[in-house]
């Protein structure tokens, strides 16, 4: 069994009832403090300052509005999965993509198709369209029986 002389245990005891942290120290802390109980002076750990990788940019950077309401997250599925089906076209017909790729654009495009398809069960319902599908259907299959037994019901 190998032992890290650098390696130490976190400095920090506890207010409540004076017990240590056991958390691993971040290495060349003074005094030894892991990541949750690091002081201003100590090493950082990260992305260094300055580093840009975290900035918004390409397709979703820019959201034009703001997503209110089922009505709105549905066009905007709807409009996506659009983009979506049109980019999986063009690939396909330019051949310029590997199947593996295109593997998973396919199983993306079947995962949104089946939000898509919640998402509109859920507005008509909220809508209270599905109430009154159901007992359209209730009444028509009630009237068939009725016809049919010849008894009113």
């Amino acid at each position: 069994m190998s032992s890290n002389v650098d390696s130490k245990k976190c400095g920090y005891l506890y207010p409540s009832d004076n017990r240590q942290c056991r958390a691993w120290a971040i290495r060349g802390s003074d005094p030894a403090r892991c990541a949750s109980h690091r002081q201003d002076g100590g090493p950082r750990t990260g992305a260094p300052k300055g580093n840009t990788n975290r900035q918004s940019h390409g397709f979703y950077a820019s959201s034009q509005h703001e997503l209110r309401s089922i009505d709105d997250v549905l066009s905007d599925m709807l409009t996506r999965q659009s983009q979506l089906s049109a980019y999986i076209e063009e690939k396909s017909a330019t051949g310029e993509i590997e199947i593996p790729d295109m593997v998973k654009l396919l199983s993306l495009h079947g995962q949104n198709a089946s939000r898509i398809g919640r998402l509109l069960r859920d507005q008509r319902a909220l809508s209270g369209e599905s109430a009154d599908g159901i007992a359209g259907a209730i009444a028509t299959a009630l009237d068939e029986l009725s016809v049919e037994w010849g008894v009113e019901l």
